[in-house]
């Protein structure tokens, strides 16, 4: 398993479509749940997913884009309004959630 900080094991890692939970990297590490591939989820799914992850910061913590300040609660609204701003977000982490996932053994994975 990869490495992951402390304070990010509370962010999903994936979504179950069938159960409707999301996916946790402890889960994944005591072997409860496996990792469903982000190309088998809808893009309304992986929105979902999106938004849940920047709800699961911190919420006081701000972010600065394109010279704005956005809290996390703000950002979680702009890809859940799938604004300028909230698309790019929204390609930035799940473009990072395919590399993390990447690093994870195949035994990990929903077959």
């Amino acid at each position: 398993m990869p490495a992951i900080v402390e304070s990010a094991k509370k962010r999903p890692l994936s979504y179950d479509p069938v159960t409707q939970t999301f996916i946790l990297y402890d889960e994944i590490q005591n072997g409860t749940k496996k990792i469903v591939r982000l190309e088998k989820l809808t893009k309304e799914e992986l929105i979902n997913l999106a938004v849940e992850r920047q709800l699961c910061d911190d919420q006081g913590s701000t972010v600065i884009l394109t010279g704005e300040v956005f809290t996390k609660k703000q950002l979680a609204d702009e890809i859940k309004n799938q604004t300028a701003v909230g698309m790019r977000m929204f390609d930035v982490d799940i473009n990072y959630l395919k590399f993390y996932l990447s690093q994870f053994p195949i035994e990990c994975f929903e077959s």
